[in-house]
């Protein structure tokens, strides 16, 4: 996209547990539409075309065991997360149609100056493109740690395995234009997004 195009439009990125959510919580405070790729994900994978793909390569034991024959994501993810040619077989089943629907979110939203997407695995995906500006967020690992603990209820074992299977967040930071720490408290989080989000602000009036 180019950078003269509207709405602008900020990937934001980071590891599990860094607080990707709490971020775009700020953005749309502050006036920012946010698209949140896990939801849109959340819905594919539940789409039937999607669902029977998935379930073909993974087995129905990845359904949930509500009778709904919808897809259990915890279920689909302790499988992915520790199998590497497990997760690249659903990224691809997966990633195309979350990218199309990202485009066409973002579309809707063409009268707003700036829109943002919450996108996780943004690097993984290799969808660097599809954004004008790149924020990562990150945190101290004992912090990373201390969430998905309390969060997801995972022992340490699957937190490590988890990072593991995403890029390091340092890598993250390094190839983005923008690093948010959110480390600390929400109003320092919040301090932060609203001085880069000026400045961005500033620079689109030029």
């Amino acid at each position: 996209m180019s950078p003269d195009r509207k709405p602008f439009v900020i990937g934001i990125t980071g590891t599990i547990g860094s607080g990707k959510s709490t971020v775009g919580s700020i953005l749309e405070e502050l006036g920012v539409p946010v698209i949140d790729t896990d939801t849109i994900t959340h819905n594919i994978q539940n789409s039937e075309k999607v669902r029977r793909a998935v379930v073909e390569r993974f087995g129905k034991n990845i359904l949930s065991d509500d009778g709904t024959g919808k897809i259990d994501r915890k279920k689909l993810g302790a499988l992915v997360f520790k199998d590497p040619v497990a997760k690249r077989d659903l990224e691809a089943l997966i990633h195309p149609a979350v990218i199309l629907e990202s485009r066409r979110c973002v579309a809707a939203n063409a009268d707003k100056p700036i829109v943002a997407i919450l996108a996780p695995l943004l690097f993984e995906a290799k969808v660097q493109g599809e954004y004008d500006e790149i924020w990562a967020i990150v945190a101290r690992e004992e912090v990373l740690r201390e969430r998905l603990a309390r969060r997801d209820n995972l022992s340490s074992e699957l937190i490590t395995q988890r990072l593991a299977a995403q890029l390091p967040q340092e890598e993250k930071a390094r190839l983005s234009s923008v690093v948010i720490d959110n480390s600390t408290s929400r109003e320092d989080t919040k301090r932060q997004v609203e001085v880069n989000l000026e400045k961005l602000k500033a620079g689109l009036k030029r």
